[in-house]
């Protein structure tokens, strides 16, 4: 009897029905920063050009069939479909992005909607920016960027998951943040200079 009621435990989890447990539950907060270092195969100048339109960045960074643009600068980012701990959840963010005369460009998460596993739809925050500077001194003929990317998720220990060491969860979410902008770095690295070089050949032929 005791087994079948287990059972029936954790079906109703996986159905977005959660029994009441007697405990008390911590935050858990998971943060991840990936560092940015790449290079463009021209002068300073030349580069802080390319940058002054941060939505070519975006386009390297991510897949641009999951991007639309929603107005001015803003952009909305479906993400691909996340596992914490067996739940699956799907984000789309709504991300702010923009740059200066100075060769910084820039985003930050300024909204988000869930879908996917009704608890973590119900409790999950998470957050996003990110940063690339252009810096001024060129090094073997390429002008090099630098910048940061940092994801953070906080929610509360779920019930059903209480027995779990809170180590476990926090990592479990850590790596989750951690894989997703190692995607975002990586796609970056490669398609940067691809794209400068695009938009290199575009200006030469309206100039032309």
């Amino acid at each position: 009897m005791q087994h079948c009621e287990a059972i029936k435990s954790i079906i109703n989890v996986f159905n977005g029905q959660f029994p009441v447990v007697d405990v008390t539950t911590s935050a858990i907060q998971a943060t991840a920063r990936a560092m940015l270092n790449v290079s463009l195969p021209a002068p300073p100048d030349t580069v802080r050009r390319y940058v002054s339109d941060p939505e070519r960045l975006l386009h390297c960074g991510f897949p641009p069939d999951r991007i639309a643009q929603i107005g001015p600068d803003h952009f909305q980012l479906r993400v691909r479909p996340l596992t914490w701990m067996g739940l699956a959840i799907e984000p789309t963010a709504e991300l702010e992005i923009g740059a200066d005369e100075q060769g910084r460009a820039w985003a930050r998460l300024i909204d988000y909607r869930l879908q996917g596993h009704p608890w973590l739809v119900k409790n999950l925050k998470i957050d996003f920016r990110a940063n690339l500077t252009t810096l001024e001194a060129m090094s073997g003929g390429r002008t090099p960027m630098e910048g940061w990317a940092e994801a953070s998720a906080s929610f509360p220990t779920p019930p059903f998951l209480a027995f779990v060491a809170e180590p476990v969860l926090t990592g479990a979410a850590r790596t989750i943040l951690e894989s997703f902008l190692w995607i975002l770095r990586d796609r970056l690295s490669k398609s940067l200079e691809q794209d400068f070089r695009r938009w290199q050949n575009s200006a030469v032929q309206v100039n032309a």
